[in-house]
């Protein structure tokens, strides 16, 4: 059994569940095990202080294993919204944990605050440390160099050939066609979600070879995430512009059936439909009935470290549109270090890297939208004004974020943070 915050498919487990409805049986006998492990760990390793991840279950296994003071505890996020703000075990937990640390770190004020809110004993142990970028690999580089460079390195790549093959968008508008979502969901079991899919090198290329602007995405295709967003809000921007989805998830197939329905007459119903049967929350009424040659989407399927830098790096824009809080928003910092200009959802953590990357370039607004009602024409809005800025000033705001985030935001500064923390109160 493996516990989780957010369930997805993971292989090779028999059950995977939420955190919240374990029974406290499971609960009690995964603490022990884990407990068991860091106490044997930690009594082979000649150790002065221990990290322990999320607030709960890390923390409260740091105490029991290793004793107050021993260690430090990073809050992430999704510990905070999927554990501990729905059940009482788990705030007591946390309080176990938290209030017996040396100090308690977080990647944003705001990530802390929340913490602070639901375990108050942790407040004055709070440290702000940002996650940080390889910026050797994250940075800039022209759009077509990229491209090409990313495609010819998934040429090598032997797992795409497991990947979603391009044959099952055919299944997906059949499927839409006939209003059929139990078969838009078996597709999803048909091919693996954890590698590229097997047509992304020819869908790079021929995105290099072409003078296209480009807005991208690069994450999880969960409803969490928001990916939907950047579809309904594409085919309305003023520029013609290439919308290119990287990343892997359940809602991959229903994101492809968004695609296609975005190019029908009756484009309408077929989003009530996925809205209200597939459960992809979309917003039939945002934005204006495009013709089909303005819905123009790449995708790509999961692309790691391997790839990642190449594939932020041909990102004009890069939309960042998390529906659900965010502790930091890692990959926004990722692609400003590749000079793509970021897009994101004002709200939470992200909220704070909007306003860093904002106020280095003296622009407030510039980067970020209003989540909520009313959010796909906002998000359009914000692309397009990127992108109606001159050239050259686009250019010197995309070094502008890149060098921002190589003096604020590196695995060095993460690393010195981290150590700081964990010194001796004097």
């Amino acid at each position: 059994m493996l516990p989780v915050f957010v369930v997805d498919h993971y292989e090779g487990f028999e059950a995977v569940l939420p955190f919240i409805d374990l029974t406290d049986g499971e609960l009690d006998d995964y603490l022990r095990a884990n407990v068991e492990a860091l106490r044997a760990a930690a009594g082979f390793h000649d150790f002065e202080i221990a990290f322990v991840g999320h607030g709960i279950p890390g923390a409260a296994i740091g105490r029991r294993a290793l004793g107050s003071g021993r260690y430090v505890a990073k809050i992430h996020g999704s510990d905070l919204e999927y554990a501990i703000r729905p059940q009482e075990r788990y705030r007591e937990l946390a309080r176990e944990g938290l209030e017996a640390a040396h100090a308690v770190v977080g990647p944003s004020v705001e990530a802390l605050e929340r913490c602070a809110g639901l375990v108050p004993e942790m407040r004055d142990l709070a440290r702000v440390v940002p996650p940080g970028v390889d910026v050797a690999a994250f940075r800039p580089r022209a759009r077509v160099e990229a491209l090409r460079e990313v495609a010819s390195l998934l040429d090598d790549d032997p797992d795409a050939v497991r990947g979603r093959p391009a044959s099952l968008d055919a299944e997906v508008e059949r499927a839409l066609r006939a209003r059929d979502d139990k078969a838009i969901a078996a597709l999803f079991d048909t091919y693996d979600e954890d590698v590229p899919e097997p047509d992304a090198p020819a869908r790079l290329r021929r995105l290099a070879d072409r003078d296209v602007l480009i807005v991208g995405y690069l994450g999880k295709l969960i409803p969490q995430k928001g990916a939907e967003l950047l579809l309904e809000a594409q085919p309305a921007l003023r520029r013609d512009t290439a919308a290119l989805v990287v990343g892997f998830g359940s809602d991959r197939d229903w994101l492809a059936a968004l695609t296609i329905a975005l190019r029908q007459a009756d484009r309408a119903a077929a989003l009530e439909w996925l809205r209200d049967v597939g459960g992809l929350p979309v917003d039939p009424s945002a934005a204006p009935g495009p013709t089909a040659d303005r819905v123009d989407v790449t995708f790509t399927g999961l692309l790691d470290h391997r790839y990642a830098p190449g594939a932020l790096a041909a990102m004009d824009v890069q939309v960042v549109p998390s529906i659900l809080k965010e502790a930091f928003g890692m990959v926004a910092a990722e692609g400003a270090a590749s000079g793509a200009l970021p897009m994101v959802a004002r709200h939470s953590g992200l909220a704070e890297v909007a306003d860093a990357l904002e106020t280095d370039v003296g622009r407030p607004g510039l980067f970020s939208f209003e989540p909520g009602e009313g959010a796909v024409r906002r998000l359009a809005e914000g692309i397009d004004h990127l992108l109606s800025l001159p050239d050259g000033e686009r250019d010197e705001l995309r070094r502008a974020v890149s060098s921002f985030v190589a003096t604020h935001w590196t695995w060095e500064r993460t690393a010195a943070d981290l150590l700081a923390a964990a010194q001796p109160v004097r």
